[in-house]
């Protein structure tokens, strides 16, 4: 039986033609078509520089952190530097009542110790 070989394809082709050759369209064609539908972007609103820094100083100075974000709050009028501002207060806050307790803790340990 001769007729059973397996034939060599050219140029390892399923079909055996070179797609170069005969025109046919690259992979992926639809790229250009899908570009005009694209999805608009959307850009995020600026924060103040100011309610930044408050944030950021809502953990080392707590004293300073907490009137800052409430003069920002009472300048902004959009929402992302109004819940960046009472972020830092509360954050202002809660690291005062912390620092508040460190230092109770410390004067009875010191009162206490002498004692």
């Amino acid at each position: 039986m001769p007729d059973l070989r397996a034939v060599a394809f050219a140029d390892d082709e399923v079909d055996g033609l070179d797609e170069c050759v005969t025109g046919a369209p690259e992979p992926n064609g639809a790229s250009g078509f899908a570009a005009e539908f694209a999805m608009p972007t959307v850009m995020p609103q600026p924060v103040r520089p100011l309610a930044i820094l408050a944030l950021l100083l809502a953990f080392v100075v707590p004293f300073v952190a907490i009137p800052l974000g409430h003069s920002v709050l009472r300048r902004s009028h959009d929402g992302r530097d109004r819940r960046v501002a009472q972020m830092s207060i509360i954050i202002g806050y809660l690291t005062t009542l912390l620092l508040a307790l460190v230092g109770l803790n410390l004067v009875v340990a010191l009162f206490l110790h002498t004692a």
